[in-house]
């Protein structure tokens, strides 16, 4: 019995396999046309539908203008303390890094040799003293026998010379009295105000003098000053609107992220440019009573209005950029897209200022921009966050 080959209707179509080359399987696929010839149009037969995008609503909201800036928050009071007469330190009266109160006894200095000076001082203040009553009586007696005639105007000029003298040397010694009792009040060295005293930088033992390095540094940690940069152009523009700088407050990141708990307030602007920076220097004053402030230490800051301003907001994701600068696609009443071009302004979180170029209740698309193009008619739909805040769809 002899088997048959039965070749199957449709067997004389090449398989894909067979095309080897790229050319030759297009030319095949379009002469074979669409395997589902109804894949290629709409239900119905009709036009696709427009695509679909996702837009919010143009609105005016509350802003409350901030700027950021790097900040450097510095001593108010910062004193070096010196030794104003020469001697071996004696004591030292305080912890270093600990807080000193205004008065408190620092370092004390040898009094012995300076106690001997002031008594040498007194001493000779008194010999001068005696030598002026000895000149006062022998003027007294000398005047009225050079007015009878019998003594001497030379005695009498010679008397009167010798007073004067005495006064002058009695002036002398008060206050050579006056120095030596200052020299030894230089013996102790006491805060001049309430801070915390740094590393001393030298022992109890050691010799210092006026040409000796500071003895230690003292820094008065409240209030505190934080000082920031502020660019010439902002700085022109704060002053072009005459906001006092009572209508902001100063608030402060801490350098481990935190934001400190204490407002604070602008004190005073340098009356000098840096002209290397093309900023001014801005100094803000802050309560510092947990000490979290520290003298150099690096900080941020914001600069805050304190009353909120209406501005007009929408989403960073509508914002497209070219070379002519910012723009957005927006849908029109007939759900067209248009163009607009815009003006930004400050970010404000995921959002941004929009200073020109909208208004409110435009619809602006957020997502779904490279699947548009201008005049094309598109599904618009709402995005849920602007139904929520507005109240209402669009149009």
């Amino acid at each position: 019995m002899t088997a048959r080959l039965v070749r199957s209707p449709r067997s004389w179509l090449p398989t894909l396999s067979q095309f080897r080359r790229p050319a030759l399987l297009a030319a095949v696929l379009h002469i074979a046309g669409p395997l589902n010839p109804a894949s290629a149009q709409a239900p119905g037969g009709g036009a696709p539908p427009p695509p679909s995008v996702i837009v919010e609503i143009a609105q005016m909201r509350d802003i409350t203008d901030q700027s950021a800036f790097t900040g450097r928050v510095q001593a108010i009071d910062k004193v070096t303390l010196r030794a104003r007469v020469a001697g071996f330190i004696k004591k030292r009266g305080f912890e270093e890094g600990t807080e000193v109160a205004e008065g408190q006894l620092l370092f004390e200095l040898e009094r012995e040799p300076y106690e001997a000076a002031l008594a040498l001082a007194e001493a000779n203040l008194a010999a001068a003293d005696a030598a002026l009553a000895l000149a006062q009586v022998t003027y007294d007696r000398t005047r009225p026998l050079a007015e009878r005639g019998t003594s001497s105007q030379a005695a009498l000029d010679l008397a009167g010379s010798q007073l004067a003298q005495a006064k002058a040397n009695v002036d002398a010694q008060k206050a050579n009295v006056t120095t030596a009792k200052l020299n030894l009040g230089y013996t102790e060295i006491r805060a001049p105000m309430a801070g915390a005293a740094g590393r001393a930088t030298y022992s109890v033992g050691e010799y210092v003098g006026p040409t000796s390095d500071p003895l230690v540094t003292l820094v008065r940690q409240d209030p505190m000053y934080v000082a920031f940069p502020v660019p010439q152009r902002l700085f022109l523009a704060v002053r072009r609107e005459g906001l006092p700088k009572d209508s902001v407050l100063v608030r402060l990141k801490l350098p481990d992220g935190s934001t400190y708990d204490q407002d604070g307030s602008i004190a005073f602007s340098d009356v000098e440019a840096n002209p290397q920076t093309d900023s001014l220097l801005v100094r803000g004053t802050f309560p510092n009573p947990k000490r979290l402030l520290v003298d150099q230490q690096i900080v941020g800051v914001q600069v805050v209005s304190k009353k909120p301003e209406e501005r007009m907001v929408i989403s960073q994701s509508a914002i497209i950029l070219d070379q002519q600068g910012a723009y957005v696609l927006a849908v029109d009443k007939e759900n067209k897209v248009v163009v607009k071009r815009i003006k930004l302004g400050d970010q404000e979180g995921a959002q941004i200022v929009v200073l020109e170029g909208l208004v409110t209740g435009d619809r602006v698309i957020t997502s779904g921009q490279q699947k548009v193009r201008p005049g094309i008619v598109v599904d618009a739909q709402v995005a849920t966050d602007t139904l929520t805040s507005t109240g209402a769809a669009a149009p």
